[in-house]
């Protein structure tokens, strides 16, 4: 059987094939202009199982079965001619009966309390979730950890408790990131004209330093970072912390002065490499007890369950409701 993860990055895409351990990379410009050509290589791989492509995340569901309502949570997109790369992938490995199943999202485990989700939607996409599995597959961890995925995008934290997810910080609910303004200050909120997608893909530090024509600092990086380590951690007081993606290796010299911080990048997108372990493990093979742990397969409910009803009222969701 061949298994495989499938990573959709805010700059690159990666699939992983867990049985022969190779690992393909491509840029996210790219998968949004030809979408299919990422399929047809997918397809070429033959694949018995893949796990990955969810988004925001939902319980597992093999993407052939998901409706509009399941791609609309996947994507929090509502503008369907506008559709963003991702979903035009699903579109199409569902409509070729490419055997992926999705992945839960943060907020669908059940290891982390209902009171951790209130007005909450993005504690941790797919990807930081299978982040983690590969965490777990690589050292077995028993000991409580933070693992911090900091991407080009988004930057996420993860609290980690006994090989379970106990709590998360999305990359939109956060502290700012690389691309990412992250959560944003409500009276800015209120200031401005349209909070839309595009919102959310900007103002990050990487405009602060255009905007003042300095080049990447890894101190005011490092120090973001530190935040949601230390937001995430009023959940655990793990002294683990477990550093992934693009900007990892430059900020864990500065996070070592606070905690006992390890990279786990070795060439590769571990969210990919994570997915790949879920895919073997929803398939009942190595990476089950992977699985099993973190408790993928009682993952339930949606990512609007948790919203309070006065702040329901004020969401524009047309149908969806």
């Amino acid at each position: 059987m061949v298994s495989a993860g499938i990573d959709a990055g805010t700059k690159s895409y990666a699939i992983y094939v867990f049985e022969t351990d190779e690992h393909f990379e491509f840029d996210s410009r790219d998968v949004k202009e030809n979408p299919e050509n990422f399929v047809d290589f997918l397809e070429e791989l033959d694949i018995d199982c893949g796990a990955g492509l969810s988004g925001y995340g939902l319980p597992v569901k093999r993407i052939e079965k998901i409706t509009e309502r399941d791609f609309f949570e996947m994507t929090l997109n509502m503008e369907r001619n506008r559709t963003i790369g991702m979903r035009k992938v699903i579109e199409i490995v569902k409509s070729r009966k490419i055997p992926v199943f999705t992945v839960p999202g943060v907020i669908h485990l059940q290891t982390v309390p209902d009171f951790r989700k209130i007005n909450r939607i993005d504690m941790g996409t797919y990807d930081k979730v299978c982040s983690v599995a590969y965490v777990l597959y690589r050292d077995g961890v028993e000991e409580s950890f933070v693992l911090a995925e900091l991407g080009y995008g988004f930057n996420a934290f993860i609290a980690v408790k006994n090989g379970r997810i106990i709590d998360g910080i999305g990359g939109t609910s956060g502290f700012i990131g690389y691309k990412s303004i992250s959560a944003i200050d409500g009276e800015l909120a209120c200031l401005m004209r349209e909070i839309s997608k595009d919102v959310i893909f900007m103002g990050g530090l990487k405009s602060y330093f255009d905007e003042r024509g300095i080049d990447f600092d890894e101190d005011i990086y490092a120090e973001w970072v530190l935040k949601g380590i230390n937001a995430i951690n009023t959940t655990l007081n793990a002294d683990k912390v477990y550093l992934s993606g693009r900007f990892s290796k430059r900020v864990v010299r500065t996070v070592r002065e606070k905690y006992d911080a390890v990279t786990v990048d070795d060439g590769k997108k571990i969210s990919a490499v994570g997915a790949g372990v879920i895919a073997s493990g929803y398939a009942g093979k190595e990476g089950k007890d992977v699985v099993t742990r973190l408790e993928l397969l009682k993952a339930r409910g949606s990512v609007f369950d948790y919203i309070t009803g006065d702040i329901r009222g004020l969401l524009r969701m047309g149908n969806y409701f």
